[in-house]
Parts: C-alpha cells; sequence; structure tokens
C-alpha cells in the first residue's frame, strides 16, 4: 500500500473517491422528504421508481461507459453527483421530486464499475508497477472511512438545515470533479467504437467460464450482503435505540468495513478461495447470531457481516478486472449490479414485511436459511478458482493494453523496454 501511496494519480483517486462516497443522505432522505410535506406513500413510490430506473439503466449505461472511456466515464460520474444531490435541494413539487429520483436512479447506475474499471487500469499503466489488490483495499478503505465519518454528521447536518446533507455532498462532488480533471487518461487505443464490436465483445467475453465464475459469485455476495441492511433499522427500533447510538451502530458497521476493505488488499490470488469463503461465511454467521441475540447485533455481529462484506466485495473487484476483457468492463459490473438488483428489489421489501408482520429476529433467521442456499450455490464457484486460471487475460498486471488486442483479435505491437520500469517485485 505504500507503493500505491507513492503514484500520484493513485493518491488522487484516493482523495477524490473519498469525497464522492460520503453518505450525508443516506440517514435523513426520508425524513427530509416526510417534513417537505410528502405524504409517506409518494416517498415509497419515489423510491421504487428509483430502484426500476436503476435496473434498467445498468446495461446501457455500462455499454455507453465502455465506449466513452474510463476518464469520461469517472468526470460524468463526478458532475453528475454535482447535478443530482443540487436538484434535490430545489424539490418543491411532486414533479420535482420524481425528476430527482430519476437523475439519482441513473447516476447509481453509472457507478456500477466506473471507478473499479478506472482505478484497476490506473494500476495497470502506473510507472510503479503498483498491486491492484493492495490498491483496492486502500481506496475501498478510504471509502469506507468517508461513510463512516459522513454517517457520523449527518444528523448534525440535519439540525443546522434540512438541505444541508445534500448540499454538502454535491459541495463536494464539485471539489472531486475539479480533482478528477487532473487525472490522467487511459493509454491504448479506443476499445470499442461500433454497436457491432460491442455485441461481438459481449459475445466473447460471455464464452469465457473465469468470467461467469467471478460475475456468479459477485451476484450472490450482493444480493446476501445487500438486502440484510433493510434491517438495520427496524432492529435498532425494536430494540429501542435512540438516534445517536442508532446512528453509532451505522458508523460501527462501516469501520468494520473499513478494516475489511484493508485485509482484502493483503490477500493474494493464493488466498482468494479461503478469503471469499470466509466473506459469505462470516455473512451468514453474523445473520444467525443476530436472530438469535438481537440486544448484540448492533455493536457486535452487524460490525463482523460489515468486515467480511467488505473483505468479499473487493477480492471480488480485483478478481473481476482481472478476468474481464477492457472491452466490456463496465458493462460486465453493469450486469452484475443488474442482476442482484433484480433480487435485492424483491428480498428488500420481503424482509421488511417479515420484520413489520412478525420481529426482526424472525427475518434475520428466515434469510439466514436463503443464504444456506446461496452460500450453497457459491461454493462450486469458489471451488474453482485457481491462482493460474485466474490470471488476467493478458498476464499479470502491465498487460490490459495487450488484453485488448487479443480480445479484439489484434496482434501483439513490439514491446520496448522501458528504463523506469523496476524489473524487481515491489515490496508492497
Amino acid at each position: 500500500m505504500r507503493t500505491a501511496l507513492r503514484s500520484r494519480p493513485i493518491r488522487t483517486f484516493a482523495i477524490t473517491q473519498f469525497l464522492l462516497e460520503v453518505q450525508f443522505w443516506f440517514p435523513v432522505w426520508l425524513i427530509y422528504l416526510l417534513d417537505l410535506g410528502f405524504p409517506l406513500t409518494t416517498a415509497v413510490l419515489a423510491d421504487g421508481v428509483f430502484r426500476i430506473i436503476v435496473v434498467v439503466c445498468e446495461l446501457p449505461v455500462g455499454v455507453v461507459a465502455d465506449l466513452i472511456g474510463r476518464r469520461r466515464t469517472y468526470l460524468t460520474l463526478a458532475a453528475g453527483t454535482v447535478l443530482t444531490f443540487a436538484a434535490i435541494t430545489q424539490i418543491q413539487s411532486v414533479e420535482m421530486l420524481f425528476g430527482a429520483w430519476v437523475l439519482w436512479g441513473v447516476l447509481w447506475a453509472l457507478t456500477s464499475g466506473a471507478a473499479s474499471t478506472y482505478l484497476y487500469e490506473l494500476c495497470d499503466q502506473d510507472e510503479l508497477e503498483i498491486s491492484p489488490a493492495k490498491t483496492f483495499g486502500l481506496v475501498r478503505a478510504a471509502g469506507n472511512a468517508s461513510v463512516l465519518l459522513s454517517l457520523l454528521a449527518a444528523g448534525h447536518l440535519y439540525e443546522v438545515d434540512p438541505r444541508l446533507p445534500f448540499a454538502v455532498t454535491a459541495a463536494l462532488a464539485t471539489v472531486a470533479f475539479l480533482l478528477a480533471l487532473t487525472l490522467p487518461e487511459i493509454r491504448g487505443p479506443q476499445v470499442v467504437s461500433t454497436l457491432s464490436s460491442v455485441v461481438a465483445d459481449i459475445r466473447r467475453a460471455a464464452t469465457d467460464t473465469r468470467i461467469r465464475r467471478a460475475g456468479w459469485l459477485g451476484i450472490l455476495l450482493l444480493l446476501f450482503g445487500w438486502s440484510a441492511r433493510i434491517l438495520f433499522q427496524p432492529l435498532a427500533l425494536e430494540l429501542g435505540l435512540p438516534a445517536k447510538l442508532t446512528g453509532s451502530m451505522y458508523a460501527a458497521f462501516a469501520a468494520a468495513s473499513v478494516l475489511g476493505g484493508l485485509t482484502a488488499g493483503y490477500v493474494g490470488r493464493s488466498h482468494r478461495r479461503p478469503a471469499l469463503a470466509a466473506a459469505f461465511l462470516l455473512v451468514l454467521a453474523a445473520l444467525v447470531a443476530t436472530g438469535q441475540v438481537p440486544w448484540l447485533g448492533p455493536f457486535l455481529f452487524l460490525p463482523l457481516m460489515g468486515f467480511g462484506y467488505a473483505l468479499g466485495t473487493t477480492v471480488l473487484e480485483v478478481l473481476t478486472n482481472e478476468v474481464t476483457p477492457p472491452a466490456v468492463r463496465a458493462l460486465t459490473f453493469g450486469v452484475i449490479s443488474c442482476l442482484s438488483g433484480l433480487g435485492i428489489a424483491v428480498a428488500r421489501p420481503a424482509l421488511g414485511i417479515l420484520a413489520t408482520d412478525h420481529s426482526t429476529s424472525f427475518a434475520f433467521l428466515t434469510w439466514a436459511g436463503v443464504g444456506v442456499v446461496l452460500v450453497g450455490l457459491a461454493v462450486p464457484g469458489i471451488r474453482r478458482l485457481h491462482p493460474a486460471a485466474d490470471m488476467p487475460l493478458g498476464g499479470p498486471p502491465g498487460g490490459a493494453r495487450r488484453t485488448q488486442q487479443r480480445f479484439l483479435g489484434r496482434p501483439d505491437p513490439p514491446r520496448r523496454p522501458s528504463p523506469r520500469r523496476r524489473t524487481q517485485q515491489p515490496s508492497s
């Protein structure tokens, strides 16, 4: 990780991602809409529209992201964040509410893989020969630290002015956009240029078992870990936790996620199978334990879940980038988010209903029962992971452009040694 911090582009990217990952809005968005005078039904309908937009836009946005390139996509993400949260501060009617939530849904779809693919290719072309695993762990930890700090501050900002959490998010995204302007372009020729080439690239990628395996594991872990979060607030309400203690519960979860991201940075290829198995099992164990002993959930079992989820998703991000050709990287992450999102759209309301009609303990244990099935489905994919089989298509880091040429059927150009490249392995 020290090597990654010596790289100016990686340092800039980590700071930019820290600014974009803030979640001042998360604890207060529903309260904000209710305070504006919108009935609960309208707020829930807006959230439903948001979820539909996200699922519908995942694939086309992924294709567009691969077409326009990593840097332009990332700049669009930052600019879209500014526009979306500035629009939320100006909501005065139902039309403005739904317009802002539709815009938010498109932005949310754009986040699937935008940062991940850009970061991986920045590592690939950096002169310091940075380890993608350690860099991803560092950036994931920075993002989770951002979530932690913003969750702790959200309530205080809302007390000053209900629009302030959203305005601060837009202001920080503006700074992120300006920083992102200093990030380099990804060197090399355009990956795709026509619709027919996109379709051909998708067909080629669909035949690669490594891509399918990584995508399948990503879908299962996202569905398993993300759906369970809908039960956090009902658990706090059932336990009678005051607002500040509920905020601390979310902060503990975020802090454990920081540790999970950092730990993932030290997971080498030979240890991916046990790391992914541990990630699934930690989420499952946390669900069972919270269902059995709810009062220990907020500050013991749920942070355990956060650690496992962050560990697994970070490892899978690196793996998916490694085995996926540049031509369809953003689209691949879009497919993963889309398919897991379909399951999440069913699971989250169902868990909410179970928590309301029965108890949060019952809902946690029910989802743990589903989790046994999901873990069982993940086991074959985890067992088939092998260090040699999961090397990047173009070789170890430094081969993304060769990957692209082979994937598109182009011969490798002659390579000239660079005097600035080190021949020995980096220390970290």
